[in-house]
């Protein structure tokens, strides 16, 4: 840039400025994010396959947030002199993005899968997607505000959300089972529910890489270090937990 171009954008903001602005624009990228997931969700439940459509629509802007946000970190990293601390966020902002981009896309799916498929609906298997569909739209917001805020203590909050959006998986499979023994013609509109309750534990995992990536950022420390993770075991030796 030459200086008489300098002198017409005006100084450039501190390492500081600069990240709460990159922090700003990947709060917008969630909450667009977070509007395909909702509308995908709502598209789906109803069947409305116009707002379906709407939401398919919006797949380009998403990629432009996420193209735009790595462009001006890799600006940031070059242009200034950042700390360890800024380095970290920086480092940190371009994997959140790439979560993001998941998240809307997540969203996409849901809307894709909707159909105008008439068979009947389980109200307990829709009234826990929606509650699914509650829950991570909350978790993202949260892992949202606490990167915005650098709130490592609010982020390691989601890991334990995360286990609940886990059963909540288990139970909407089992009732998808269920129903199946019980009506095999629903098969189709069952497989996209199941679908659905998938898409959102994704979500829900996505948001807790952000979480993460914000601890890392603030702290320095990495998840095994602050949460080591429990012992595994296929789900059919586990006790069951709730119906």
């Amino acid at each position: 840039m030459t200086e008489e171009a300098e002198k017409a954008v005006g100084p450039r903001p501190g390492p500081e400025g600069e990240l709460a602005r990159l922090k700003a624009q990947a709060r917008e990228m969630g909450n667009w994010a977070l509007g395909m997931v909702h509308d995908g969700w709502e598209a789906f439940r109803t069947g409305d396959l116009g707002a379906a459509q709407k939401v398919l629509d919006r797949d380009t802007e998403l990629d432009r947030f996420d193209q735009e946000i790595e462009h001006k970190v890799i600006g940031f990293l070059v242009l200034q002199k950042p700390s360890a601390g800024d380095l970290r966020t920086a480092a940190a902002l371009l994997k959140v993005t790439t979560h993001l981009d998941r998240i809307g896309r997540l969203g996409f799916d849901i809307a894709r899968i909707t159909t105008t498929d008439e068979s009947q609906d389980v109200p307990q298997l829709v009234e826990l997607l929606t509650a699914m569909d509650r829950t991570v739209e909350s978790m993202v917001a949260q892992a949202l505000d606490a990167l915005e805020r650098g709130d490592a203590e609010s982020a390691k909050q989601l890991f334990h959300r995360d286990d609940e959006v886990d059963r909540m998986h288990r139970q909407a499979t089992r009732l998808c089972v269920r129903e199946l023994v019980h009506d095999p013609l629903s098969a189709q509109h069952l497989s996209g529910e199941l679908l659905v309750a998938r898409h959102f534990e994704r979500i829900a995992d996505n948001a807790c890489k952000i979480a993460e990536r914000t601890i890392y950022a603030v702290t320095g420390r990495r998840r095994a270090e602050y949460l080591p993770r429990h012992p595994y075991q296929p789900y059919a030796l586990e006790a069951p937990r709730g119906q």
